[in-house]
């Protein structure tokens, strides 16, 4: 500031300087008006060139904000809610004291959260969680107040019950909050997969709500056919059942279960006494060998991930592995290789069985440089500690983000790591906060063998953790599947790879994933793939593209009716195709409930410091809100510069002077 004072204390000098050279040195020119004229302008002219600024300060006042939810699920309509929530939105966008005193957004939500727009009251399926961690993500303030209207049923994700946010959540619980009497069958556990001529479990789980003794049975039925049944008892004490049944697998292919509880005499809702299940029989196990030269709790780990899917048996030996039959496996996990394993090494690459080499602090590099060369590591004798990061663009096959960022880092040598044949990474290694280009996990090929390395030991605590997080192994297990499978296929496979789900419910958007890939086996984005579906009853067949999405293709179908479908996926102008089926249950997940969830979002609510509100007392809560005194608006100042040169007047007032001397001039003669 005090330069361009400075600045224009010189400028004024150049104005009287060149102002008095024109008017007042010359005598015959001599003129007060003129020479007031030319400094002014001059004088303008370089204050503009100055440019000084301006700086004032601004006040503004932040209200707090309010989230208004709304629960767009077909539930709502089933529990005949769709009047009241119609009734609660009204209530509170009139209210003008509250909008005075928040700012208040609105979002619906289903199987997604979305900015509201209007309510349809279809969503096919419903998830609270994922509204209230993104509020949680979005809010500016520690606490934003959430008015979560709904009837607290639901249907994907994690249980909202429990779930940890900064927010305060007040559900404003929508629907018939009586407990009728009803039965239901609450959950089935079953494999994916069973082998031939063996049987395999399934668990029932039963759910009686009441309090009357009663009885009820449960069948089992496939192809109409009802092949196994018991008799339950329950009463107000004894309300849940769980029954274990071992099913035989006789035929190869896909088969599909129905299991039925009977109704009880005047139930209400009878769409949750049965759910679907489904089987796939196949006629082989694959055999895998996990070979390390010492004992570590990641063998165990890796062997109760690859034993998750019956499909699939792990063998750990410790030792070397020279008296081994390699032929017999279809996947040697190489843990910790070291001089030891080189004649199992060479047994290895000679079987072309497919290779997971897992690395570690004990690790011989060394060796493991020498005696395989499609990745080498230049190692020091210090340890470090490597975060994971998904790799969302992942091409190979297809996986899912199981919440990797949030596992314990994995310890492994200190080194530079460099791949001597093409690879992609599953993972990427993060240092503290930096997230590199280097890969945790990465799949290569070599010699037509499908192989694996994970840089870095504790597989253990990510199993361990990762159920502690979801509750379950199996999103964990899932994943680490893909991965033993990709390794177990040691031919290079079918060009064009599927991935879909057997069964979809009737309301539900059937989603089919391919994977396709060139001669040379490079990930082809170019082709052009179609989806060939024909319903086996009705014969009506369909013909859908694929789009293309990160190096996947994919068609999604809307609207598909209840019952069985064979299709076929063709890669045109190409003598490619891949064939698969699935079944549409006529059931909407949906309909099982024709209540409200009122403990649940009682928990809710206690969870997260809100309050459970009811339709009839909205009125008073809104008068609360507006009256609580911890939700109070911030006022934030803010500095604005504002520079000269954007002062447009300055430019009339630089024209003006100058056109006044020259019309003076004209006047008297001096032009």
């Amino acid at each position: 500031m005090n330069i361009s004072i400075l600045y224009y204390l010189l400028s004024v000098g150049f104005a009287l300087l060149i102002a008095a050279a024109l008017y007042y040195i010359p005598k015959k020119k001599k003129s007060c008006y003129l020479f007031g004229l030319r400094f002014l302008s001059v004088l303008s002219l370089l204050t503009l060139l100055i440019n000084p600024k301006w700086e004032r300060e601004e006040l503004t006042i932040e209200k707090p904000q309010l989230v208004i939810a709304v629960d767009n699920s077909a539930s709502i309509a089933f529990v005949k809610g769709k009047e009241t929530v119609e009734n609660i939105l009204s209530e509170l966008n009139k209210n003008t004291n509250l909008q005075d005193k928040f700012t208040i957004k609105h979002y619906s939500f289903g199987k997604q959260t979305k900015v509201f727009d209007s309510l349809t009251f279809a969503e096919n399926q419903s998830n609270p969680t994922d509204l209230i961690r993104q509020m949680d993500a979005l809010s500016s303030r520690e606490k934003t107040p959430i008015f979560l209207i709904t009837d607290g049923n639901q249907t994907l994700g994690t249980s909202y019950e429990y779930v940890k946010t900064k927010n305060k959540v007040f559900p404003i619980i929508v629907g018939d909050t009586t407990q009728y009497t009803d039965l239901a069958i609450t959950k089935i556990n079953v494999n994916q997969y069973s082998f031939l001529d063996n049987q395999f479990p399934v668990e029932i789980f039963t759910l009686y709500t009441g309090i009357q003794n009663t009885g009820a049975q449960l069948s089992i039925f496939n192809n109409k056919k009802r092949i196994f049944t018991k008799k339950l008892s329950f009463s107000e004490q004894k309300n849940t059942q769980h029954v274990s049944v071992m099913l035989p697998a006789n035929t190869i292919g896909n088969h599909y279960y129905q299991a039925v509880i009977s109704k009880l005499e005047n139930e209400k809702n009878t769409k949750n006494n049965r759910k679907d299940f489904s089987v796939e029989v196949v006629d082989q196990q694959t055999e895998i060998l996990i070979l390390s030269s010492f004992s570590h709790p990641d063998l165990g780990a890796i062997k109760n991930s690859i034993e998750s899917n019956k499909q699939r048996k792990a063998t750990i030996v410790i030792g070397s592995g020279s008296s081994l039959d390699f032929s017999k496996y279809k996947l040697v996990v190489l843990y910790q290789p070291t001089t030891i394993h080189a004649s199992a090494l060479k047994s290895i690459q000679n079987n072309k069985n497919g290779k997971f080499i897992i690395t570690g602090t004990k690790t011989d590099w060394q060796f493991l440089n020498t005696n395989q060369k499609s990745f080498s590591k230049k190692t020091t004798s210090l340890t470090e500690q490597y975060l994971a990061v998904y790799n969302s663009n992942f091409p190979e096959f297809v996986t899912k983000e199981i919440g990797f960022e949030e596992l314990p880092p994995l310890d492994d040598r200190f080194g530079a790591i460099s791949f001597q044949t093409p690879y992609q990474s599953v993972l990427f290694q993060k240092i503290g906060h930096t997230i590199t280009e280097t890969p945790l996990l990465a799949t290569y090929e070599e010699d037509d063998q499908k192989n694996v390395v994970l840089f870095g030991e504790g597989f253990w605590k990510w199993r361990m953790l990762s159920k502690i997080t979801h509750k379950s192994n199996k999103p964990f297990d899932d994943f680490w599947g893909n991965i033993f499978q990709y390794t177990t296929q040691n031919k290079k496979t079918n060009q064009l790879q599927l991935a879909y789900k057997k069964l979809f419910y009737s309301n539900e958007q059937v989603q089919i994933k391919a994977t396709y890939v060139d001669q040379n086996y490079q990930i082809d984005t170019q082709a052009s793939l179609w989806l060939y579906l024909a319903n086996k009853e009705t014969k009506e067949t369909q013909k859908s593209p694929f789009h293309l999405n990160n190096n996947q293709y994919f068609v999604e179908l809307s609207n598909i009716e209840s019952g069985k479908y064979t299709f076929q996926v063709k890669v045109l102008d190409k003598d490619v195709v891949s064939y698969g089926s699935f079944k549409v249950l006529d059931y909407n997940v949906e309909q099982q409930f024709s209540t409200s969830n009122l403990k649940g979002l009682k928990n809710l609510a206690l969870q997260t410091g809100g309050k459970l509100i009811y339709p009839n007392t909205l009125e008073s809560v809104i008068e609360n809100f507006i009256n609580d005194t911890q939700y109070k608006p911030i006022q934030k100042s803010k500095i604005i510069s504002k520079p000269l040169i954007d002062w447009q007047w300055l430019l009339g007032f630089i024209i003006l002077p100058l056109s006044i001397e020259w019309f003076i001039r004209k006047y008297k003669g001096l032009i």
